[in-house]
C-alpha cells in the first residue's frame, strides 16, 4: 500500500490541486478499505502455502534488477533530455518487477498488479516522448491508484482460489 500512496503523493501535485486532492482522497480511501477488509472483516485468501525454495532468490533478483534499471533508465532519460518522464519509467519498472512474483509466490494478484502498472508506465513513457504534457505524472498517479485498487480487491478475497466443490 505504501508504494501506491507514494505514487499518488509524489506525482499528483504536478496535475493541479483538484486532481491532487481527488487522487489523495481516492488513494487514502482505497488504503483504508484494504486495511479494514484485511483486519476488521477478513476473508479467506486461500490456503497458506510455503513459497517455492527459489522464491526469495527471485525476489532479491527482481528488487536489485528494479533498482538497476531505474538507475540506468534515469540516466538515459536525462541524456535524452526527458528527465520529466522518470515517474512513468519508475511505474513501468515497478510493474515489471511484480510479474515474476506471481509464479514465485503462487499469487496471481502479482500478475495483474504488475501487468497493469507496467502497462500504465509504458503508456506514460510513450505519451511523454510524443509530447503529451504531464503524461508521466498522470500515469504514475494512476498506477498508484491501480496498485491500491488491486490490493483492496485482494484483501476482499477477489484473487482467492475458488473453494473446491469435490470431496
Amino acid at each position: 500500500m505504501a508504494g501506491g500512496l507514494v505514487f499518488v503523493g509524489s506525482y499528483s501535485g504536478a496535475l493541479g490541486q483538484v486532481v491532487s486532492v481527488s487522487a489523495w482522497v481516492l488513494g487514502l480511501g482505497l488504503a483504508l478499505a484494504a486495511l479494514t477488509r484485511h483486519y476488521i472483516w477478513p476473508v479467506s485468501l486461500g490456503p497458506l502455502t510455503h513459497p517455492r525454495p527459489v522464491a526469495m532468490l527471485i525476489y532479491i533478483a527482481c528488487v536489485v534488477g528494479e533498482l538497476a534499471v531505474i538507475s540506468f533508465g534515469t540516466r538515459m532519460l536525462r541524456t535524452a533530455g526527458h528527465s520529466d518522464l522518470r515517474p512513468a519509467l519508475i511505474a513501468a519498472v515497478v510493474g515489471v518487477h511484480f510479474i515474476p512474483f506471481a509464479w514465485a509466490f503462487g499469487e496471481r494478484m502479482f500478475f495483474w498488479l504488475g501487468g497493469l502498472v507496467a502497462g500504465l508506465g509504458t503508456i506514460g513513457l510513450v505519451a511523454g516522448f510524443i509530447g503529451v504534457a504531464h503524461a508521466a505524472q498522470a500515469t504514475a498517479v494512476l498506477s498508484g491508484v491501480v496498485m491500491l485498487s488491486i490490493i483492496s480487491l485482494y484483501a476482499a478475497g477477489r484473487f482467492a482460489p475458488a473453494p473446491s466443490t469435490t470431496s
